[in-house]
């Protein structure tokens, strides 16, 4: 997909969904933005998905991070794609209305609206002492992204994946190097062993098992 210089960093926009907004603007050091309301409780490592019934064992991985297309049967992808495990399989996420977490403190680098078709949002972690870019993509913003967030803060919800009945869940892949709209970018890493060094193993296990 070709993209436009302008639509990669775009000076500053503004997210709606539903009722809600968040606002960004660009600067030197990234995106900042402000959000009416929202006190997160800070904290260290959280999963991104899974609230209420649905904790993360109740969860999937629909898709492995596997350049090479060897894991996932020829399909080149990057990062993992997460699904809820409940029945209506395909759009249930967003029809309950269900939330995308951040997985620590961190700043927002980087917010589209259209990454291929869906927002997405990049936000800055730390990592065994190096910056770490993490994207959640697939993601509607809210007015829980804010400069800077709190681990387990809530992001936002769970776009409509191509319009329709199409599956929706969240992408999340992590650089070492910063993203901007690019699929494949210099410094991937996989985030399964990521996700293992900061989170209790057994659950990212049950979190991340074929569906």
């Amino acid at each position: 997909m070709e993209t436009r210089p302008e639509e990669v960093h775009p000076a500053d926009m503004t997210i709606t969904t539903g009722g809600s907004w968040a606002h960004y603007v660009r600067d030197d050091c990234g995106y900042s933005g402000e959000a009416p309301g929202i006190v997160p409780e800070p904290g260290a490592w959280h999963f991104p998905v899974g609230e209420g019934d649905y904790p993360p064992e109740r969860w999937y991985c629909s898709a492995w991070h596997d350049p090479t297309g060897v894991r996932n049967g020829g399909y080149k992808h990057t990062g993992i794609d997460i699904n809820l495990d409940v029945s209506p399989w395909g759009d249930v996420e967003r029809k309950l209305d269900l939330s995308i977490y951040a997985l620590s403190d961190g700043e927002v680098h980087y917010a589209t609206l259209d990454w291929y078709g869906v927002p997405m949002v990049v936000i800055r972690h730390e990592h065994a002492g190096r910056p770490l870019y993490v994207r959640y993509a697939h993601i509607t913003p809210w007015t829980g992204v804010v400069l800077p967030v709190d681990g387990g803060e809530r992001l936002g919800g769970f776009a409509n994946w191509r319009g329709g009945d199409g599956g929706d869940h969240l992408h999340l892949d992590m650089s070492r190097t910063a993203y901007t709209t690019e699929w494949f970018t210099p410094g991937m890493l996989n985030p399964v062993p990521v996700l293992t060094d900061h989170l209790p193993a057994e659950e990212v296990a049950k979190m991340l098992r074929r569906g």
